[in-house]
């Protein structure tokens, strides 16, 4: 005990005690507003206040990246409202301007064609049942749909109308190897019949068969229907030539042909009701 009132830490700590009171004492009868004790005592905390003032500016960046994720997340969830209600109002108006773009498409056919009666038909679905993916549309015997009338995408021939119901009906394309169509070629005005076989209707396509074998007909060249026999009116669009070959098994040439409309893709059709000279063959006939 006796060493340590003797011993030079006790000395070092009564003197920093009288250093510190001196200093009070001094400020006191000077007022300075700053003493040398709080000097001292400001450096000796000085670290402290340093540590405690950057934990204080991370709390602060903390609460505050709270509050903004908070606002971020709010902004989040109003602009995905927003955006639905942008994709709302953009399949309106590609709704609306298809809707346009078809009954142009009518208007066009009617300039061409004012004897054409039409009535417009949504696609609703295909027949399972049949191996060549026939069309349901939905439209039938109460829109004076009648089996045997031809159906356009535009002025291309899709198919004809196989069965009738009273809300709907179902449609044969050109694809179908029971469907056959007088047709010209429109450079070389030959007349020949389109068709198809299992295996053009497997990739998209049909057939003008009964082609010459010496045609002239080329690739590039327009089927058109040519009106013969009354089930198709003349004019329509049957599709493109994308080949020709020689039948090896008879003296006769067919063409490929690629149709105008993609049965895939398309989403609305016309019926066309009546045209000028429909079933004439049948009346002949009779």
């Amino acid at each position: 005990m006796r060493q340590f009132f003797k011993s030079a830490q006790l000395k070092v700590f009564i003197f920093v005690i009288c250093a510190l009171l001196a200093g009070t004492i001094i400020a006191v009868v000077t007022d300075n507003s700053i003493s040398p004790s709080s000097t001292i005592v400001g450096t000796i905390l000085s670290p402290v206040q340093k540590l405690s003032g950057k934990i204080a500016e991370k709390f602060n960046w903390f609460t505050s990246s709270f509050a903004s994720a908070g606002s971020y997340r709010n902004e989040n969830e109003r602009l995905k409202i927003q955006i639905a209600e942008y994709e709302s109002q953009l399949a309106d108006y590609n709704e609306i301007k298809h809707k346009i773009d078809s009954y142009e498409q009518m208007l066009d056919i009617k300039e061409e064609n004012p004897d054409f009666a039409l009535e417009p038909a949504n696609i609703i679905g295909t027949d399972n049942s049949d191996v060549f993916s026939s069309l349901i549309i939905d439209k039938g015997s109460t829109d004076d749909v009648s089996a045997g009338d031809p159906v356009v995408y535009g002025s291309y021939l899709v198919g004809v109308v196989k069965k009738v119901n009273e809300s709907y009906s179902v449609v044969t394309t050109i694809l179908n190897p029971s469907v056959n169509v007088s047709a010209i070629e429109s450079a070389t005005r030959e007349t020949a019949y389109v068709t198809s076989n299992v295996e053009q209707s497997e990739n998209g396509k049909c057939i003008l068969a009964g082609l010459e074998r010496t045609t002239s007909v080329s690739p590039g060249g327009l089927v058109l229907t040519s009106g013969i026999g009354g089930v198709y009116p003349k004019g329509l669009i049957i599709g493109t030539i994308s080949r020709v070959q020689r039948n090896e098994r008879d003296f006769s040439s067919y063409a490929v042909i690629t149709p105008g409309a993609d049965f895939d893709k398309i989403e609305d059709v016309f019926v066309i009701t009546s045209f000028k000279g429909q079933g004439i063959e049948k009346i002949i006939d009779d």
